[in-house]
């Protein structure tokens, strides 16, 4: 624990994931049933990069900055300067590709792609040093490794995109968005999961460890898959068994999380199992989309990934991270000999529970606005209110911990 960076660090960064869903939400109010007409259209892509990048993107490299120290027992290098130059690039970026990509007249989308392909390779810099030298947990550390050149793929490929849409240079856009979206999604986002979910669900919903065996087979599977979706798109082609190849192992993500949970003797019933078993739903939705292909099933495939799925995996293990951040805090301020509270009464399952249920209602609003369009801004509304939720059970942590010190110094 002493490893880990200051709390100030990755709660930045958790706290940044909920404002940008706040935003996606937002953008999803104000554009409406456009943004839901099209997987190629400017509102769409804005929108779809708020979630992957501000949501996904924040709370990923927060977790990692806390995760890597305390679990892995892998070093991350830079102090406090590195770190919000990591936050700055991240997001700075997000927001200029966000505005190009919603209103492309009056920005390229190729300034947010520089600073969000600086972002991954200082979060690589920092990590990828201190994750070759640690010792044991090998399997975790090649699947948080390779989801890093994956996070460095997609950043690469969005930038290239970025300039070619720009008028750069002439590449197969249609062919190489499918890839960066493959790379971004699965070979980030999904492959980063999978590998942390090993050690974060046995230990905090008491299920049983996957078989390392079958989880290397399906990262070795994973990976050979993206990287001949990538050589064929560079070639301007692509192929459907790959979009099958994808959704099934998508498919056995989620049916294997809720196996896991589902077969467990002494299942945690906490808010957190809840966020995870309706996350891994949501994929295994996804997944199903996915193999049906079709434009409009390849959206409602991102739909239920990008805005219910994923975030309500992330964002599960967002409030369990910053109550500990609360607590990690208090200790290093307090010293021994103080008697701290506990995790949970910085962040009470209550809180918890109201924004999950918060969440469960964006999500049936986001399904029933792909079936009419016409409820897209009542959708993102709703969405705006479960990210809000978030945020706020985030301050409430801050809350109560100065409320503790303040009880503390009032009695000394």
């Amino acid at each position: 624990m002493q490893q880990a960076p200051t709390p100030a660090t990755p709660r930045r960064f958790l706290l940044s994931a909920s404002l940008w869903g706040m935003a996606a939400g937002l953008l999803l109010a104000l554009d409406g049933d456009a943004a839901l007409a099209s997987r190629w259209g400017g509102a769409t892509l804005a929108l779809v990069h708020a979630l992957a990048l501000g949501v996904l993107g924040n709370a990923m490299f927060g977790s990692l900055l806390q995760f890597l120290p305390v679990a892995a027992g892998a070093r991350v290098r830079g102090g406090r300067g590195a770190a919000l130059l990591l936050h700055a690039l991240l997001n700075i970026g997000a927001l200029l590709l966000v505005l190009a990509l919603r209103r492309p007249a009056l920005l390229s989308p190729h300034w947010g792609g520089l600073l969000l392909l600086a972002a991954f390779v200082l979060l690589a810099a920092l990590v990828l040093p201190g994750l070759v030298r640690a010792a044991g947990q090998p399997l975790l550390r090649w699947g948080i490794g390779c989801a890093m050149v994956g996070g460095l793929v997609a950043a690469l490929l969005g930038l290239s995109l970025a300039l070619a849409i720009a008028g750069a240079w002439r590449l197969p856009l249609l062919a190489l968005t499918d890839a960066h979206a493959g790379w971004g999604v699965l070979g980030w986002v999904l492959a980063l999961l999978v590998a942390v979910a090993r050690v974060v669900m046995p230990m905090f919903q008491g299920v049983a460890a996957v078989p390392a065996r079958l989880q290397a087979a399906w990262q070795l599977a994973l990976y050979a898959l993206l990287l001949i979706a990538l050589a064929l798109a560079l070639r301007g082609t692509s192929a459907a068994a790959l979009r099958v190849g994808a959704g099934l192992l998508v498919l056995a993500v989620a049916l294997g999380g809720l196996l896991l949970q589902l077969r467990a003797p002494k299942l945690r019933r906490a808010p957190l199992t809840y966020f995870w078993m309706a996350g891994f739903a949501a994929l295994a939705a996804a997944a199903c989309a996915l193999l049906a292909g079709g434009d409009a099933n390849l959206l409602l495939a991102g739909l239920l990934a990008l805005a219910i799925g994923l975030p309500l995996l992330v964002g599960g293990m967002q409030l369990e991270i910053s109550a500990f951040l609360g607590w990690i805090d208090l200790q290093r301020r307090c010293g021994r000999g103080v008697r701290l509270p506990g995790v949970q009464l910085l962040l009470p399952a209550r809180d918890k529970a109201a924004v999950l249920a918060l969440h469960g209602l964006a999500a049936m609003a986001l399904l029933a606005a792909t079936a009419h369009p016409a409820l897209a801004r009542g959708a993102g509304s709703a969405l705006l209110l479960a990210h809000a939720a978030g945020f706020a059970a985030l301050c409430g942590v801050d809350r109560r911990r100065s409320r503790f010190l303040r009880g503390l110094k009032e009695q000394g």
